[in-house]
């Protein structure tokens, strides 16, 4: 299944949670950034913004005992980056149930103004002390709420309808 892709623009609507230059060790022998570092920069990118504003900081395993576990991820490649290029990765809350948060990080090539790459993840809250899945605490939660309504822009998520939160009936 193909994704809707937004335009350059709209992703643009979203803040950056990494800029990062593609440097030689990305490159592959395709003459192209790897795929591995797709997932890399999409993973950073929504790893910080979790940090950052989702009330899950870096000490948020050794002080709450608390983290997230990738369940799943979809990459949908639409662009190649090349040696030297600027990536821009904007993450996008899809949504949430009490443990599992549904996001995407849009990797766009700002060099060329065009979009590279869809990571789409799935994560697992987790307790920490008995590796389990955990709802989010109220404060993370209500930071995660307030950061789904941030993210709802007026064009589609480009999900790739293969993955999600999972609703018990």
């Amino acid at each position: 299944m193909s994704i809707i892709a937004p335009t350059y623009d709209q992703v643009l609507q979203l803040p950056a949670s990494l800029v990062q230059t593609v440097p030689a060790e990305f490159i592959d022998e395709n003459g192209h950034m790897n795929i591995g570092r797709y997932l890399e920069l999409g993973g950073r990118a929504l790893w910080r913004r979790c940090q950052d504003e989702l009330g899950m900081p870096a000490d948020y395993i050794t002080t709450r005992g608390l983290s997230t576990f990738t369940a799943e991820h979809h990459l949908t490649y639409v662009s190649e980056m090349l040696e030297g290029e600027e990536a821009s990765v904007h993450v996008r809350l899809v949504e949430r149930s009490a443990k599992v948060l549904h996001a995407i990080s849009i990797i766009v090539n700002t060099t060329q103004q065009r979009l590279a790459c869809v990571m789409e993840a799935t994560a697992i809250h987790m307790d920490m002390t008995v590796r389990r899945p955990a709802p989010f605490p109220d404060d993370v939660a209500a930071l995660l709420d307030a950061g789904l309504k941030a993210d709802d822009v007026a064009w589609p998520a480009p999900v790739s309808g293969s993955m999600g939160v999972r609703r018990s009936s």
